[in-house]
């Protein structure tokens, strides 16, 4: 129960526990910080709390983490006990090809911010679903991507970017 099939992504919660999104296992685990398994949670599905190709993972500052549960083109939204909370759509998500792996990432305001990898962009989301910003075009200049993968937000809430078709970490200023 605990060997892991293609682990995508990481995220600790305010507590220094661990959730994996175990992608190949259709299911998310958390460990505590000394590395004892807590839980699991999800399965095989389209059904609330159940997963197709789950990748990124981030957790709010309330404790709630979200999963970018790719095939099903969608986010889903659970509280820290894995109670589902809400669902909102991913259209761009729809090829299930190798490089269509997006990740999340929530800003100190609690928005979440989830890429698009084979769109060459990435998307802003209230922490209730509501779509507030889309930025990034194809290409290598300073404001595009090429395959942006991983996120993550420093202390000073500046975005970071793997733009991993441009062999690249880009950095965003927090407006």
């Amino acid at each position: 129960p605990l060997q892991f099939y293609g682990p995508r992504a990481l995220a600790l919660d305010a507590s220094g526990n661990l959730l994996v999104s175990d992608t190949g296992n259709k299911r998310v685990l958390k460990f505590s910080p000394t590395g004892e398994p807590l839980a699991q949670y999800g399965g095989v599905g389209s059904d609330n709390g159940k997963f197709l190709e789950q990748v990124g993972i981030a957790i709010d500052k309330s404790g709630n983490f979200f999963v970018a549960d790719t095939w099903n083109q969608r986010i889903q939204k659970f509280d820290s006990n894995f109670n589902y909370l809400a669902q909102w759509p991913i259209q761009a998500w729809e090829s299930q090809t190798v490089l269509n792996k997006p990740y999340l990432a929530v800003d100190p305001d609690g928005n979440v911010f989830a890429s698009d990898p084979e769109g060459a962009r990435i998307l802003k989301f209230s922490n209730d679903g509501k779509l507030l910003a889309v930025f990034g075009v194809r290409g290598s200049d300073l404001s595009s991507f090429n395959l942006p993968t991983g996120l993550a937000f420093d202390a000073q809430g500046n975005l970071h970017v793997a733009d991993s078709g441009n062999h690249r970490i880009l950095v965003f200023q927090k407006p």
